[in-house]
């Protein structure tokens, strides 16, 4: 299983001007932020699901660009795989004629260009030898973080989240936990705002991860423009981890 970063920042402007998507193998993405920019026509048209964490607009802009792209060049729809709270936005605030056009009745009901997939909290799917299971995080309504294995090794994607112990207690008794990539959005000057948008800064992300075993790896995604280097030099204080920060453009093989 492959793992391309195609963007991972938490807004544009900054050293990484890219928003999170994330593809896995050539058919399957995590999010769908401004990072599908990066890909070609034909590696768009290839892409089968999208895996949304939460309806902001850093991670869902790309899905209606994508389905604009792909129209007419696929001979089945891309199923979008989220929470109901998660769906309901997408349908109600995006697809609903006014934002963008409703590809899910496009070109018609009966042959759908895009097709929604309800996956609760703590469900999981499998695709050909990869296993998606959403774990709830603590951010908007219905977000979700993401573990995916195949043959036992992996990773997770936590989405952004601010302090959930439940998801390091689910995944404490889990083998092959191979990376995590992990929101710290702010650095410890912000921390209140950081917990009112329910985001990490590095002391609130540190003490939220004190359980897990320190050889798991942590890389940082959704760095603020202009903070980053702030935000992982206070990471860096820890005696205890090496936190990395995450770059559009690596790839990493399970």
């Amino acid at each position: 299983m492959n793992l391309q970063i195609l963007g991972c920042a938490g807004g544009i402007g900054g050293s990484g001007p890219y928003t999170t998507s994330m593809l896995i193998d050539d058919d399957v993405l995590l999010d769908a932020g401004t990072g599908l920019s990066l890909l070609s026509l034909e590696q768009l048209a290839a892409i089968d699901h999208v895996f949304i964490s939460h309806s902001h607009l850093d991670h869902v802009a790309g899905l209606a660009l994508l389905m604009d792209a792909v129209f007419g060049k696929r001979s089945k729809p891309v199923t979008v795989h989220a929470s109901a709270e998660v769906l309901h936005a997408l349908k109600t605030h995006v697809f609903n004629w006014i934002i963008w056009p409703d590809f899910n009745t496009l070109p018609n009901a009966e042959q759908p260009s895009m097709q929604y997939h309800e996956m609760p909290a703590g469900s999981s799917l499998t695709l050909g030898s990869r296993e998606f299971t959403s774990h709830a995080v603590n951010h908007t309504s219905g977000s979700v973080g993401y573990l995916v294995r195949e043959r036992g090794r992996g990773f997770l994607f936590t989405g952004d989240m601010a302090s959930t112990p439940a998801l390091w207690q689910d995944l404490a008794g889990k083998s092959g936990l191979d990376m995590v990539i992990v929101d710290c959005s702010f650095p410890n000057a912000e921390a209140e705002l950081a917990l009112i948008s329910k985001h990490f800064c590095p002391a609130s992300l540190i003490d939220d991860i004190a359980a897990v075993p320190v050889h798991v790896r942590f890389f940082i995604y959704h760095l603020k423009p202009g903070q980053e280097a702030q935000i992982m030099a206070e990471l860096g204080q820890s005696k205890d981890r090496i936190f990395k920060a995450l770059q559009t453009g690596e790839q990493f093989k399970f």
